[in-house]
């Protein structure tokens, strides 16, 4: 019987050796992964082992349970699920450029999980430094899997020592993450101000790996979430206010050299459809949820528009299914796009997938996407390897020339009739697991481009 543990331990072995030899031309290609949401509390009886155990022996631990299986959809990521998806994105990324992370590290419930499993109090020092221990193994495993190549990491809502959509500005998760979120990115990379912003909020720049002048801004809008709640501190709305400034100051200076700017965030733009779709409301339009705080997302929109043509490509997560967003100006013409990505995480529903780009070197213009899935999710275990499987590519699924807003534009007003954009976008919205329902299609449809209330009400609510 095959181990698949010691297999992929010894592959990544291989792929550390073979680190040095990476191609110093651009290959033209960039990979996109995204809300991992690892659960090191499964198998429950390994917890109180590694509160003890330096992170680098974690995968040696782990790998004494075998026959595990993986965790199925309705759960996050356990260590069979991650080390498959790891082993995947190794093989598919080997020639890319670099990759992007839109966050999500940590498994939901993380903090409660931890108290339980240590039998200490939610907020305690070893729960919260449990976080942050398992932030880092997360991180260095996708470092390990992807030798040689800029890791660019942004943080998500579960990503806190102190709870979901609960990181502290200024706090020790930051501090303890910092060191590792830069060198994943490359030291020599991040700008001067790398430690002051990202220690006072988790957001950052880091000069693009392969475009001069570019730059690539990593936000964390947690800060701006209406859900945001500074749990473990004071001052979040104040770091809230002076992420803002500094990317409309970041903007700014991209702007006066002509240089491009590609954003990595977690939280899309706009309205929550799936929330809004299961809102109890008592009408059409008070049941419309937006992810961001009102005060801010009006700002940050009109932010992004006065900046649009700086702005090369935008990357988001946090719903773990294959979606987009659309900037509009004022005429109704797309000018920007947010690639909402897949996650690695089934606990939603969905089958983990990640997706490949291809991109112009000299410019930065993404060009296609291919995504790929996990297609065996209910056998997968440590005797049983996943198979990863490529489910479309962009350009070939919409019959679009290229990715491009333009391109999305025009698959967003497909999806009004039947046809091919609205059969593909529904059929592969969760990674090919269930497909999106029909009923459910004009909410999804109206929050890709309409991100305020007042549009979003119009497009989706009957007159």
């Amino acid at each position: 019987m095959r181990s698949f543990a010691k297999a992929l331990i010894a592959c990544l072995g291989l792929v550390l050796l073979s680190g040095a030899a990476v191609s110093a031309d651009p290959s033209g290609s960039f990979g996109v992964v995204s809300d991992i949401h690892f659960d090191p509390f499964q198998p429950p009886q390994m917890a109180r082992d590694l509160r003890t155990v330096d992170i680098s022996q974690w995968t040696a631990h782990f790998s004494k349970f075998p026959g595990e299986r993986a965790s199925q959809w309705g759960n996050d990521t356990n260590f069979v699920l991650l080390q498959s998806a790891l082993h995947a994105i190794a093989a598919r990324m080997a020639d890319a450029d670099f990759v992007i992370f839109p966050g999500d590290l940590l498994s939901h419930n993380f903090e409660a999980d931890a108290a339980s499993a240590f039998d200490v109090a939610i907020g305690s020092v070893e729960q919260r430094h449990f976080a942050e221990r398992t932030a880092r193994f997360v991180i260095e495993a996708l470092n390990r899997a992807l030798p040689g190549k800029p890791l660019i990491v942004a943080l998500g809502n579960t990503d806190s020592e102190c709870g979901d959509y609960a990181i502290e500005p200024g706090g020790e998760f930051l501090g303890q993450t910092a060191e590792f979120v830069r060198n994943a990115a490359g030291s020599e990379r991040v700008t001067a101000d790398f430690e002051e912003s990202y220690r006072a909020g988790g957001y950052y720049a880091v000069r693009h790996p392969t475009v001069d002048e570019a730059v690539i801004l990593v936000l964390n809008d947690v800060l701006w979430s209406r859900e945001y709640a500074n749990k473990c501190g004071s001052g979040g709305q104040d770091a809230a206010w002076r992420q803002l400034q500094w990317l409309r100051a970041k903007l700014a200076e991209q702007a006066a050299k002509d240089a491009k700017v590609w954003i990595v965030h977690h939280i899309p733009w706009g309205i929550d459809a799936y929330s809004t779709l299961h809102a109890q409301a008592k009408s059409c339009r008070a049941g419309i949820v937006p992810f961001l705080r009102e005060d801010i997302s009006g700002p940050l929109v009109a932010l992004l528009q006065s900046h649009a043509e700086t702005m090369e490509i935008n990357f988001s997560g946090h719903i773990h299914s294959d979606d987009f967003r659309l900037l509009l100006d004022e005429d109704g013409r797309a000018i920007a796009v947010d690639k909402i990505v897949p996650a690695i995480s089934p606990v939603f529903g969905q089958n983990p997938g990640f997706q490949l780009f291809s991109y112009d070197v000299q410019s930065g213009k993404p060009l296609d996407y291919t995504t790929y899935y996990l297609s065996n999710l209910e056998t997968l275990s440590t005797d049983v390897a996943g198979d990863w499987r490529q489910e479309y590519v962009f350009s070939e699924a919409y019959g679009q020339k290229e990715f491009s807003v333009q391109s999305v534009a025009r698959l967003w007003k497909d999806l009004a009739r039947p046809g091919l954009a609205r059969d593909v976008y529904t059929r592969d919205y969760n990674q090919g697991h269930e497909p999106l329902a029909a009923t459910d299609l004009t909410a999804y449809a109206c929050a890709i481009a309409n991100l305020d209330t007042e549009s979003f009400a119009r497009c989706h609510c009957a007159p």
